[in-house]
């Protein structure tokens, strides 16, 4: 089969008629498969199982411009690792274990832990077990692989640390607590009036922000990213993911003041009065740890 029948047939079946209308799908194909071979050049994979693997990455969602951003090299080494490839692992571990080192640092673990995390890592990335396959397999390519193991290897370290015994998803109430800590002094003025009602209501938007608003909060708040971390994970400029956290900040503030006003049933001119308070003190909590960094 060419290139492009092996990429059709792999890929998902919503976006296949689409892609298949691609007039310059066999040049793109090849682009990246040169690109992926120039920038791995000691690692040799199939270039048949190469696209085939590369297709069954895209999202049902997917299209021309996927195709096009998609960050083949990396997929290709991750690939490649995954299969036990050994010159891949030693590439790849040259190239993106030192986020493992930066990991330890950020999360205050000692040199015996970060030893312990690159070698639960080397196992969870290029180690199939049971079911589940090598890590490594799963990287789609949509966003910045450094970022996905600097977020892989943070959330590792925060679940060695004892901060956090699920491996794979950060606890929503932990965000929460953080947002909203029940030993601030303005907060807890208004909680000592309005304590269940406003508790819950900032709970119930926060768990009403969709997964992906509340994934960047984890990525900013608990994982320690920066908005420019975040936007390499994303494949964006860090000024958009500035702009997605304050939107999401704006939003959580809107979505609690409604459940509040919901709850306590209450004109708006009261409930803006209730929650004068409370706004100012999410507003300061989520300023601090949401605040945009400058453009570069």
């Amino acid at each position: 089969m060419s290139p492009r029948e092996v990429f059709l047939r792999g890929v998902a079946s919503a976006p296949r008629a689409a892609l298949a209308d691609m007039a310059d799908l066999d040049a793109v194909l090849a682009a990246h498969v040169a690109g992926a071979h120039a920038a791995w050049p000691e690692i040799a994979l199939a270039d048949e199982a190469f696209i085939a693997h590369l297709a069954g990455r895209f999202a049902d969602d997917a299209g021309e411009a996927e195709v096009r951003a998609v960050r083949a090299g990396d997929v290709y080494l991750s690939l490649a690792c995954a299969r036990g490839d050994q010159a891949a692992i030693v590439q790849f571990e040259r190239a993106y274990f030192g986020e493992i080192d930066r990991a330890a640092v950020r999360t205050r673990a000692g040199a015996e832990l970060a030893a312990e995390l690159k070698q639960i890592l080397r196992r969870i990335l290029f180690v199939a077990e049971g079911t589940r396959p090598a890590a490594a397999a799963m990287f789609a390519g949509r966003g910045d692989l450094r970022g996905w193991i600097r977020v892989t290897a943070t959330r590792e370290a925060i679940r060695l640390l004892g901060r956090d015994k699920r491996e794979v998803k950060i606890d929503d109430g932990a965000l929460f607590d953080f947002l909203s800590p029940a030993n601030d002094p303005e907060l807890g003025y208004i909680r000592d009036l309005y304590r269940v009602e406003c508790s819950d209501a900032f709970r119930t938007a926060l768990d009403a922000l969709p997964v992906k608003d509340r994934s960047l909060l984890r990525y900013q708040v608990l994982d320690g990213l920066t908005a420019g971390e975040i936007g390499a994970i994303h494949g964006v400029h860090g000024a958009t993911a500035a702009r997605w956290l304050a939107k999401i900040r704006d939003e959580l503030l809107e979505r609690t003041r409604s459940e509040v006003q919901r709850r306590l049933g209450v004109a708006t001119n009261e409930v803006d009065s209730i929650l004068r308070l409370v706004h100012s003190r999410l507003d300061v909590s989520l300023e601090r740890v949401l605040r945009p960094e400058p453009e570069a």
